[in-house]
């Protein structure tokens, strides 16, 4: 039997622009953290890595949804944190139903409803 299933950083691709934004528009944090919260909830299936996660955060600076500043923790260490902007929260709200709204069509569409 084949499992595509250690792909998952492909699966979600289309859909970690929205996930990074669920978690900032929780609340403003740093690289690291969001991406262990997001495989702490991915339980174990969605994978995503420091350097994807980074590649997404650019992006979304560069389209205005996120912005970035720089905070000293207890340890005198410089982190680097990100927090939704206005235009972010708003994508995040605009777009949040439709990504949920695809996720049930592919169930549809793969069988996910077979005993209905």
């Amino acid at each position: 039997m084949i499992n595509d299933m250690n792909g998952s950083s492909e699966f979600i691709k289309g859909y970690t622009k929205i996930i990074v934004c669920a978690y900032l528009y929780k609340q403003s944090d740093y690289l690291y953290n969001i991406v262990k919260n997001i495989l702490d909830d991915g339980e174990g299936i969605i994978k995503i890595t420091n350097p994807s996660t980074l590649m997404v955060m650019k992006q979304l600076e560069e389209e205005g949804l996120v912005s970035s500043y720089i905070e000293i923790s207890k340890f005198n260490q410089a982190r680097k944190y990100y927090q939704l902007t206005k235009n972010g929260e708003d994508f995040y709200l605009n777009n949040k139903e439709y990504y949920l709204n695809s996720l049930s069509i592919l169930k549809n569409m793969i069988g996910g409803n077979e005993n209905e």
